[in-house]
């Protein structure tokens, strides 16, 4: 039976009129009612399709988000909507279908909009469905310091006054531009403080993480309600490590009443199969639309009225096992109870036998730095196939020997990397590769800088930096070889460091380094069963 749909302009508390739909299964009665904002529709909804869709017998709201669209205002990403959350949610409270139930629904920045007033714990919001999100504004941000240009920066450039025709003067290497501090002024051809005020605080100790503009409302959204949540990653996601962080975090007696899911793509957990990528096919069963379809609204269907959850179990984490093609489910993805650990050796290997002490330099020159495939789980563009190992002067590629046995990995890998440079401060980003069938593939990857934690350090000497990377499940099989890229730099997707001591974002030159891998007290350790 088709929907009856409408449209509406809801007012918000300054005026602003967004635009807004409501699909009811039926022409008259009340019902549960479904709330969704987005700030990626192009135009007016389509009303016949919307009039097709199975609701599953939920009333739908969705909104376009301010300044998107067809809605009046200006966008700027995460400002406004808490406010204009809460607004929609006294508007709907009104409607003469409103039975007392609401449950949201989103995923990424569909999500947030959520994050935003979770705080204010509305009793009527019975269940949510929450997928590849992180509720910390820093981390969507930013890695150990580094600013995501790969991930939040061109994203902000298009998010910015999304409705309105400026200029946006933005390349792949814009955000490698000295100072970045000002930026903004040469991609909009005007100053945006609310974006120029987060290049400045890369430190997640520092208080404006604690100030609306940082992200306040949203930070640690989920634990501060008592709403049954739904939440889902992939483990090539932009956001596997905050979301797993989000469930960590939970109490006990809240996860009792809520879930979370694992699959095996990238940000877009549940891919139609025509887009999942050439990297990405071997990934039987581990499409929810095949095996679990309709399941957000089985969720709500589950708190609701009781009904069987399907698949998924309320309390636990169900993950899907990379390669070994297998959905398995547990209290939390632990470390396996077995280390494997593989030494960095001076031949460029990864030996399970310890190795001697030895060194590999290479020039890290912040004009000319490193690229790599794949943004892996930090930022866009997850799994992808690599470039042959040591591709150029400054990546430098260890390689295990061919693995004599499976191995199943799960849980969250280690790297020590002994290392030193000539320079005041300077960065190291590493990335963990399995090699199968003549193509490489990445499993996860890191950066951080000399003085993150200890905050001098002097050229020459010695330092031990500590790598964890997000959790992940996975199988080699034999014949793999392990594979681990050493370098300084990582475009497009993180910040160049300057090799000069001090806040990145207002350097204005930068200076050559040599770099140095101490191997045979360089480690990976990984956890297997």
């Amino acid at each position: 039976m088709a929907n009856t749909v409408f449209e509406y302009f809801v007012p918000m508390r300054d005026g602003v009129k967004l635009y807004t739909t409501l699909q009811l299964p039926e022409e008259q009665g009340k019902f549960p009612i479904v709330i969704i904002r987005s700030p990626y529709s192009s135009g007016r909804s389509d009303l016949e399709s919307l009039a097709q869709v199975d609701t599953h017998g939920y009333a739908v709201v969705q909104q376009q988000c301010r300044g998107t669209a067809c809605s009046e205002g200006e966008c700027n990403a995460y400002i406004n909507e808490r406010n204009d959350g809460l607004d929609l949610l006294n508007w709907v409270r009104k409607l003469p279908c409103y039975n007392g139930e609401l449950f949201l629904s989103g995923g990424s920045y569909l999500s947030s909009v959520h994050f935003s007033y979770l705080d204010t714990n509305p009793q009527d919001i019975k269940a949510a469905f929450l997928a590849v999100q992180d509720s910390e504004r820093y981390n969507i941000l930013y890695r150990h310091g580094f600013y995501k240009s790969g991930l939040h920066g061109k994203w902000v450039v298009v998010m910015h006054k999304r409705n309105q025709k400026i200029e946006r003067n933005c390349s792949e290497n814009t955000f490698r531009t000295m100072p970045l501090a000002g930026v903004t002024e040469t991609i909009f051809n005007e100053r945006v403080p609310y974006i120029e005020e987060e290049f400045l605080h890369p430190d997640p100790s520092d208080e404006f993480w604690k100030t609306p503009a940082g992200g306040r409302d949203y930070s640690h959204a989920c634990e501060k309600c008592d709403i049954p949540i739904f939440l889902v990653t992939s483990f090539y996601d932009i956001y596997t490590e905050g979301v797993f962080d989000m469930w960590r975090n939970l109490s006990p007696e809240r996860k009792e009443n809520c879930a979370l899911l694992v699959t095996p793509f990238d940000h877009a957990y549940n891919p139609p199969v025509e887009n999942i990528k050439e990297e990405m096919q071997d990934f039987r069963d581990g499409l929810l639309r095949e095996i679990a379809p309709d399941f957000e609204y089985a969720w709500f269907d589950h708190i609701r009225l009781g009904k069987p959850l399907p698949f998924a179990e309320k309390g636990k984490t169900t993950y899907y096992r990379l390669w070994d093609n297998k959905w398995l489910s547990a209290l939390e993805l632990k470390n396996a109870p077995q280390e494997r650990c593989f030494y960095l050796t001076q031949d460029r290997a990864l030996s399970e036998l310890p190795a001697e002490k030895g060194e590999i330099t290479y020039t890290y020159n912040p004009y000319d730095p490193a690229s790599f495939k794949g943004g892996v789980c930090n930022n866009f563009d997850g799994m992808k196939y690599q470039d042959a190992p040591n591709s150029r002067y400054d990546i430098v590629s260890f390689l295990s020997e061919p693995l004599k046995e499976d191995i199943i990995c799960e849980g969250q890998i280690e790297v020590d990397l002994y290392c030193r440079s000539t320079a005041e401060d300077t960065c190291f980003y590493v990335r963990l590769d399995f090699e199968r069938d003549g193509k490489t593939l990445s499993l996860r990857d890191d950066i951080d800088s000399l003085c993150r934690t200890e905050k001098t350090y002097t050229p020459g000497t010695e330092r031990k930096l500590h790598f964890v990377f997000a959790p992940h499940a996975f199988k080699l099989r034999a014949g793999d070889r392990l594979r681990l890229d050493v370098s300084s730099s990582c475009v497009p997707y993180f910040q160049v460091h300057s090799n000069y001591p001090g806040l990145q974002a207002l350097q204005t030159v930068a200076k050559s380094s040599r770099n140095t891998v101490i191997t045979g007290l360089s480690q990976i350790k990984i956890h297997c069963f």
